[in-house]
């Protein structure tokens, strides 16, 4: 629907457009990221979203369950915009990775980032155990 058939809708309903606005009701033409895993954190100084070491290791365990980069969508955000960041992507799997997170879906998963886990070893398994429940909902 465009813009100027909405504002006619509203207007016929007697609805002024400022509260349809102020509602947060969005534009349904807006389509959605399609991703096969989509990997959240919270702003780091040692963020997964930059090249490098974390990077490279959220890959290669992410790699051990079966996806490819090119099914991994990363985000960093603020704690307050984990709700407005899942409404924009169509994402099979969520992996919350820090602990200020909640997961509030049965195919959202939180674990540690990975930072915490190339500094202390005993994360690995933890991690592991949550990376098998990821690709048993990827199925």
């Amino acid at each position: 629907m465009n813009a100027s058939l909405r504002s006619h809708y509203l207007e016929v309903l007697g609805i002024p457009e400022f509260l349809y606005i102020q509602a947060g009701i969005q534009d349904l033409n807006v389509p959605k990221i399609e991703t096969q895993c989509l990997v959240i954190e919270t702003k780091t100084s040692h963020s997964f979203c930059q090249t490098g070491k974390n990077q490279d290791f959220l890959f290669k365990i992410l790699g051990a369950i079966g996806l490819e980069e090119s099914d991994i969508k990363c985000v960093s955000i603020n704690t307050d915009n984990l709700n407005q960041t899942l409404e924009r992507y169509n994402a099979k799997t969520v992996l919350l990775m820090s602990v200020d997170l909640k997961p509030s879906s049965y195919k959202h998963f939180s674990t540690h980032h990975p930072s915490e886990v190339l500094t202390n070893e005993r994360f690995k398994r933890e991690i592991w155990e949550v990376l098998k429940k990821v690709k048993q909902c990827l199925k």
